[in-house]
């Protein structure tokens, strides 16, 4: 007597596993195309400005920072001296236990210096404001690329000397790419005295 074998369903366990396997290997698929795409949008913005063109706006952003700074310090001295000058003064009355012209003084001074540090951040809301515009996203990655090009190879500033000073430790005086490989050969130079003293 010849058995027939009679086909069996899959259990419902292996159909679930099955179901799950599809869903991993589909949802690795759409994570993946989906960072590719984010990489590659990330590409274009950076490729969009050349490196001479972001050195021109770190320029351009320095001079709005240090205008904005010379701008709010000034309007800061004439309020407060506008101030000052509708204040009745009365010299025989102390004020902190100071003299009343010269605690006037002080608080000008103070008044003025804290509307100048308030000018670098005016700078750059109309540097981004005016001279960026649709460039912000992209300077933006430059900028982090830049930097960590000067931290990777900025030198080590404990064996600073007056013989020997550190070469712009930030990085904010290059402006162009022959300044930037000028930056470097100045690091080396450095390295070389550094390594020279330290034989001797």
């Amino acid at each position: 007597m010849i058995s027939r074998s009679v086909p069996t369903t899959p259990s419902t366990s292996v159909l679930s596993r099955f179901n799950c396997d599809v869903t991993k290997k589909l949802s690795i698929r759409s994570f993946s195309s989906s960072v590719l795409r984010i990489n590659a949008e990330r590409s274009n913005d950076h490729s969009s400005l050349t490196w001479n063109e972001f050195l021109k706006y770190r320029t351009y952003r320095r001079g709005f920072q240090v205008a904005s700074m010379g701008i709010s310090g000034l309007v800061g001295l004439v309020v407060g001296w506008e101030y000052i000058s509708s204040v009745n003064i009365d010299p025989t009355q102390m004020i902190f236990g100071f003299d009343p012209l010269l605690a006037m003084g002080a608080g000008l001074f103070v008044f003025t210096g804290f509307c100048a540090l308030l000018g670098p951040l005016l700078g750059n809301f109309f540097f981004n404001l005016l001279a960026l515009r649709s460039k912000r996203v992209p300077f933006r990655l430059k900028e982090d690329l830049f930097l960590q090009h000067v931290k990777k190879n900025r030198v080590d500033p404990s064996y600073q000397s007056f013989a020997n000073p550190v070469p712009d430790y930030y990085g904010e005086k290059i402006t162009s790419l022959h300044g930037y490989r000028r930056w470097l050969r100045n690091c080396a130079a450095y390295r070389k005295k550094r390594d020279e003293f330290l034989k001797t």
